[in-house]
């Protein structure tokens, strides 16, 4: 009785450290894909939606091209939202659910680990073992990754299913033949894929602990025959598995693009990957949210040989502990371990590698480490026992390590605790991280630290020129810093880069609403709602440009009966200012003029005849009316900035046709069409794009400018026509492969 209230003890202060632990994290914010998966994600405001999970793939996210098939994590998404009992995602709800799991998934790492340790050699001391590894899973630091991360709940979700697959099939051997254990595999999988690993993982075990098979002889005959009657045992399992892949291709949604490059350099990487992942088991100092780590391209490189060197020895590792049964957890946790980042190895993802993969795989480390521990404390078992000093370093040296890690979680939660101290952290370890230093220069934005931002934001263009997000940031912040030219040129090519990215057009018509452009706004909301119909964002505002549209049409109405019928220099004024908002140009200028009529130095009208003509092209009438305007008011800052408005758009229209004019190159053509989509001058974009086919009809870039242009006035045939022509020549362009979704997508919502 009283070792066993020893024991409970122990349990309870392990539990107490784990929670103190976490303490300081149920507050922590949305971070990363955080934002399109949950924060803008309008599928998962209600409980309603949840069956469609399991049918539609775009429910997962708001950005197409990371719509995959993952109901189950979404099903958990949306409970959470609801318990939260707002109208807006609740960290701190979504924190403590997904901690309630990470505590059960410890609970059922001591049982797993017991029943493998007792397996190997019987001990009394086994369960205190089994205790410490468990709680060493639990507190590690590295696991605070994943933890603090809301949208990877997929791998600590996962993980806790194929732990209790394991649980049912090592406890419940009746239960084999009933297939219980498949439940839990298959609630997993809808959470996250990698849960079908828990098949090799079964198979290992069954040739380890119950053929008592060392590796080097799993390649002998009898080690081939007993291997191939083993999977004979398990094909049910193999059945389930591959009918969960094929579903999970089969409802993969036609808009999601895989990530990642080369699948030669990216496997050329993993080894010294994983290096990097053993040296954050055993020393968590380097963990970062974000790495600006790259693919290898040199199979010679000293990491690859590194890497290659130490998997090796980890085999070596394994291969020996096989051949005694004492050692058989070293050996099952080295073969979880690897097999665990197998996934991630060799499937190309858009990152080398990331700190929160390995939530899974550190509970093979976790298995190993603890057990040659406890074999230690078994050898010296009876000296121990006798002198009272050997005790108390027995106990010292866990609590020790197991306190030092819960010191380091609640440091690691203070870094997720806000994205200023995340990015802070970003790039302090990963300086060439574009990503990192964009986010970054974001909190110093949000802080209204805009010079700062600003030279954070140019650092990350040049190491990602081509990151769409990074030229949405760039928009907000020029428009924050009073720079509306520049601001909307950054939206524009946001857009041209990314067509089907939905926060393009949720940013840029955002914008276009805080100008009065409201019938601009309109048009690229409607766009972005079409891109992406669950995000929230978009939805939101397109309703209230919706109703503002409505009003305007009462209003126009009124404005126009006014000017008829009592006409004055106001009248004409509202009049114009009306016909700009729905884009009327001319009759914007028609009823400037006529304000004219009665008050030829109306600045007002000079002013909207000059920002028409900008809209139009018309740059000298533009420039002449914004210069009469300044003549008569020299401090109406408004006609200043669509003077130098007009000014910069002209001398960028006539630099680049004279350049196309002196060579009529491919590239200069293209570089003409970017001007014109960037001028909003969109046909003009694909007449200049059709004319750089005329000197290369495999042109890439003039089919993806073409595509790209006709969706902005809403040509969809001739942009599918253009993103075919275009993917013909490479299937693999991404920019097109996005602007032809966003081409079929508008097509059938018309």
């Amino acid at each position: 009785m009283q070792k066993q209230f020893k024991f409970y003890s122990l349990a309870v202060c392990a539990l107490i450290l784990l929670v103190g632990a976490y303490w300081n994290h149920f507050d922590n914010p949305f971070h990363f894909d955080d934002a399109h998966t949950i924060q803008n994600n309008d599928a998962i405001h209600s409980l309603k939606n949840i069956p469609s999970f399991f049918t539609d793939a775009t429910t997962f996210s708001s950005l197409p091209a990371n719509q995959i098939y993952r109901p189950g994590v979404t099903t958990l998404n949306a409970i959470d939202f609801w318990l939260g009992g707002e109208l807006y995602p609740v960290p701190n709800t979504f924190h403590k659910s997904i901690f309630i799991t990470y505590i059960l998934l410890g609970i059922l790492l001591y049982f797993l680990f017991l029943k493998l340790f007792n397996d190997s050699f019987e001990n009394k001391w086994n369960k205190y073992f089994a205790l410490f590894g468990a709680t060493f899973f639990a507190v590690h630091t590295a696991n605070a990754e994943t933890v603090n991360y809301i949208i990877s709940r997929s791998d600590s979700f996962s993980t806790l299913m194929i732990v209790l697959s394991l649980l049912i099939y090592l406890y419940k051997p009746n239960w084999r033949k009933k297939c219980i254990y498949f439940i839990p595999i298959i609630l997993g999988f809808f959470v996250k894929e990698p849960t079908i690993m828990v098949t090799p993982l079964i198979f290992i075990y069954i040739l380890l602990y119950v053929k008592e098979l060392p590796i080097l002889k799993w390649f002998t005959a009898k080690g081939i025959k007993e291997g191939f009657s083993v999977a004979m045992s398990l094909i049910p399992l193999f059945i389930l598995v591959i009918l969960l892949i094929l579903m999970s291709s089969k409802m993969a949604s036609e808009t999601f693009v895989p990530g990642g490059a080369s699948r030669y350099e990216y496997i050329l990487s993993q080894p010294f990957v994983i290096v990097h992942y053993f040296n954050n088991f055993l020393l968590p100092l380097n963990l970062c949210a974000d790495t600006d780590w790259l693919p290898i391209a040199n199979i010679y490189d000293d990491r690859v040989i590194a890497g290659s060197f130490f998997i090796l020895a980890l085999i070596g590792t394994a291969a020996f502990c096989s051949t005694k049964k004492m050692l058989y957890p070293i050996t099952f946790g080295i073969c979880w371990f690897l097999l665990a980042l197998l996934p991630t190895s060799v499937i190309p993802l858009s990152e080398v590698l990331n700190d929160h993969r390995t939530f899974f795989p550190y509970i093979g480390l976790v298995m190993a480490s603890a057990w040659a521990l406890g074999l230690i404390a078994i050898r010296l078992q009876q000296t121990i026992e006798t002198k009272i000093q050997y005790k108390f370093i027995l106990l010292l040296i866990p609590v020790l390590l197991l306190c030092a890690h819960a010191y380091g979680t609640r440091q690691r939660n203070k870094v997720w605790s806000s994205g200023e101290a995340l990015w802070f952290d970003v790039v302090t370890k990963s300086p060439n991280n574009g990503r990192g230093l964009m986010n970054y220069g974001l909190a110093k934005m949000g802080n209204k630290d805009y010079a700062a931002a600003l030279d954070y934001f140019e650092r990350a263009k040049k190491i990602l020129p081509y990151y769409s997000y990074l030229y949405i940031n760039m928009g907000v912040l020029k428009g924050a810093m009073g720079n509306q030219v520049e601001a909307e040129a950054n939206f524009k090519q946001a857009q041209s880069l990314n067509a089907g990215n939905p926060e393009c057009y949720y940013f840029y018509a955002n914008w276009l609403r805080s100008q009065g452009r409201f019938n601009e706004a309109f048009e690229i909301i409607s766009q972005g709602v079409k891109v992406s119909p669950t995000h929230s964002g978009n939805k939101m505002l397109y309703n209230e440009l919706m109703a503002i549209a409505a009003n305007e049409v009462n209003q126009l109405q009124i404005a126009e009966q006014n000017a008829k019928t009592k006409p004055s220099v106001d009248a004409y004024i509202s009049l114009s200012l009306m016909y700009y908002q729905k884009q009327l140009y001319e009759k914007c200028i028609e009823a400037s003029n006529e304000a004219l009529k009665i008050d030829p130095n109306c600045v007002a009208a000079y002013n909207n005849i000059c920002s028409a003509n900008n809209i139009l092209g018309n740059y000298d009438e533009a420039i002449s009316a914004g210069q009469q305007a300044i003549k008569i008011d020299p401090n109406y800052e408004l006609a200043k900035n669509n003077l130098a408005d007009g000014l910069a758009r002209k001398e960028k229209e006539e630099t680049a046709l004279a350049i196309v004019k002196k060579e009529p190159t491919e590239a200069n053509y293209i570089n003409l069409s970017l001007v014109y989509y960037n001028l909003g001058r969109f046909q003009k974009c694909a007449d200049a794009a059709t004319m750089a086919l005329t000197v290369n009809p495999k042109s890439e870039a003039a089919y993806n400018n073409i595509c790209s242009a006709y969706n902005m006035i809403q040509l969809w045939d001739k942009a599918i026509e253009a993103g075919e022509a275009g993917l013909k020549l490479n299937p693999n362009n991404q920019l097109l492969q996005n602007n032809l979704a966003v081409s079929k997508k508008g097509k059938a919502g018309n």
